[in-house]
């Protein structure tokens, strides 16, 4: 089975089709719900990109990729209140075969200037594909950098138990909410150590941790909107500033300035 990109189909012949993504300046558009037997990358261009895929959500910035498996149902939707018309991102779908190397799992992975560079110079292809040898040269540089670049740290796995999924979802929608773990456990009808267990084995983070990056994932767009550090720190329930900025350079390893710069 292969899908149709253009007017090509995905083979050994064509093993990779890199598209262009464009947007009219409002975000929160998208695809739902799909899947494919290629293997797929997005990679924002502008704005913030939202994938969900395998129970994970995943905010990609500039600068990331999100890697989704081969047949992995997944959304995707571009976001940014300073959008402006033009290119968005772009899509590259490869081939089963190519996939040897990638994570089993959605991942958000982090883009080195090298990667940057060829994608640019793939980009430039025509109809979306190598053409010769050394455009196939040229996709297996890039799939070997890609396979060695390392994960990002904002990746969400949803819980699977549909009371703790009902609570995630609450924390991803408003992360400034101040719900503690007691007021939580008593909603969902079990202790407090029944639910921090077994939303720690279903995710792989404490509630604390998991509701932490969402808040970064949150900042990250509204930042990427135009919002001052202020308004994003104070909007997503931190007590000072400070704090906000301290958390945002421990895990991205930048500040929100620079970030939003």
């Amino acid at each position: 089975m292969s899908n149709y990109y253009g007017d090509k189909r995905l083979s050994d012949e064509l093993p990779i089709y890199v598209a262009a993504q464009h947007t009219d300046g409002c975000g929160g558009r998208g695809r739902l719900m799909h899947h494919h037997p290629e293997g797929q990358m997005y990679i924002p261009a502008q704005g913030v990109i939202l994938v969900e895929a395998g129970g994970n959500r995943q905010v990609l910035p500039p600068g990331r990729l999100g890697w989704i498996p081969p047949y992995m149902p997944h959304a995707a939707s571009v976001h940014g209140n300073t959008l402006k018309p033009g290119l968005a991102g772009h899509t590259i779908h490869i081939t089963p075969a190519l996939c040897v190397g990638f994570p089993e799992q959605s991942l958000a992975l982090r883009m080195s200037p090298l990667a940057v560079s060829l994608l640019e110079r793939m980009c430039r292809w025509p109809n979306g594909s190598p053409s010769d040898a050394a455009g196939l040269r040229l996709m297996d540089v890039f799939l070997d950098e890609i396979r060695a670049a390392e994960p990002d740290p904002l990746h969400l796995t949803m819980p699977r138990h549909p009371r703790l999924m009902a609570m995630a979802a609450t924390i991803a929608q408003d992360p400034a909410d101040e719900t503690d773990l007691d007021a939580w456990a008593d909603q969902l009808g079990w202790s407090r150590r029944s639910l921090t267990r077994h939303f720690r084995n279903e995710t792989g983070m404490s509630v604390v941790e998991w509701r932490q990056v969402a808040r970064l994932q949150k900042g990250m767009a509204l930042l990427n909107g135009g919002a001052s550090v202020t308004t994003v720190a104070l909007s997503l329930g931190y007590d000072s500033v400070s704090s906000f900025i301290a958390l945002f350079r421990r895990i991205l390893g930048t500040t929100p300035a620079r970030f939003a710069a």
